[in-house]
């Protein structure tokens, strides 16, 4: 078990919270999540209830959004994959990775129309593909692509957010798309598309919590953010255990056709999991691999993006769960 530098969260987190109760207000942790859904888990477990400070929630669409706003520290913590990360870290933004969870990697996928001629990846050649640039789509197309003995210039890539994505596809000005929850489920459900291929063994399966460095270095909100991390481990061993209840929540909070937001919930089986070497290294082989193509112009070694002092309370839920 790593040892936290952290130890004291409990005791510090409710001096922290005395303290500003005397002062007759709460302190405020300002969270950005992609479309809420982290949060919507949050919510719908309970883990919000009779919380000792204040949340305040930003949604985006993508997660490079969201590492913006940490950047120019309009946020003190944001949840978002892990592939956005690197162009952050790689820029020198003051960034760091304090939590991580799992997901499916089936459900980022490459699509195309229902009535499509494109059985296969190699029948992409000289197709265009709608990705999000430096994001999952853009990974997996890159390693779906190499799979199958093709590179980047036997297609055309079509730079495009989720939703420019989507339309693109449905207006047949790109051959194929690759979305990621719950883009993946509406696709299918909604629009009728077919998955060619999917992320299975080249994604890394990893999101992540990552907090501002200025947060960080702030006792409180350093506090604060623990206390999240452990709340969002519990909301997330909670949805897992109540899959109707949180596609119920998502398609509240998300405004989602309740079937999207139930094979969602089905398909990612969300798990929260401890930050430790096999997280990291797992970062590493996609630096590596964006690297290798071209996509990251310099070799990074990502080590010093993480701070695994907070872990400790996630390990906790984490390890009491698995008893």
């Amino acid at each position: 078990m790593r040892l936290s530098t952290f130890t004291s969260r409990g005791l510090l987190l409710s001096l922290l919270v005395a303290a500003a109760a005397q002062a007759q207000e709460l302190p405020t942790l300002r969270l950005g999540d992609v479309k809420g859904d982290r949060y919507a888990s949050l919510r719908a477990s309970g883990e919000l209830e009779n919380l000792p400070y204040n949340v305040k929630l930003t949604p985006f669409a993508a997660g490079a959004p969201v590492l913006e706003a940490l950047n120019a520290d309009a946020l003190d913590v944001g949840f978002t994959g892990d592939i956005p990360f690197l162009f952050v870290h790689a820029a020198g933004a003051p960034v760091k990775a304090v939590g991580a969870w799992r997901y499916n990697t089936h459900t980022v996928a490459l699509v195309v129309n229902g009535d499509s001629p494109v059985n296969s990846v190699a029948d992409l050649k000289g197709k265009r593909i709608a990705v999000n640039r430096g994001g999952w789509g853009h990974f997996l197309a890159l390693g779906l692509l190499e799979r199958n003995g093709l590179s980047e210039q036997d297609v055309v890539f079509s730079f495009l957010g989720p939703v420019d994505g989507r339309a693109a596809l449905a207006r047949q000005s790109v051959d194929a798309w690759v979305p990621w929850e719950p883009y993946t489920s509406n696709a299918l459900l909604v629009d009728h598309a077919r998955v060619i291929a999917d992320g299975d063994g080249i994604m890394t399966g990893y999101s992540y919590a990552l907090a501002s460095e200025k947060a960080l270095v702030d006792t409180q909100k350093k506090a604060l953010i623990a206390d999240l991390l452990v709340r969002l481990a519990r909301a997330q061993q909670w949805a897992l255990a109540h899959p109707q209840e949180m596609a119920d929540a998502l398609a509240e909070d998300l405004k989602l056709p309740p079937q999207v937001a139930k094979r969602w919930v089905e398909q990612a089986q969300i798990t929260p999991v401890a930050l430790d070497d096999t997280v990291a290294d797992s970062l590493q082989k996609a630096a590596d691999f964006f690297h290798r193509h071209g996509v990251l112009p310099k070799a990074l070694q990502v080590r010093q993006a993480f701070d695994f002092s907070l872990n400790q309370g996630v390990e906790n839920v984490v390890e009491t769960a698995a008893r």
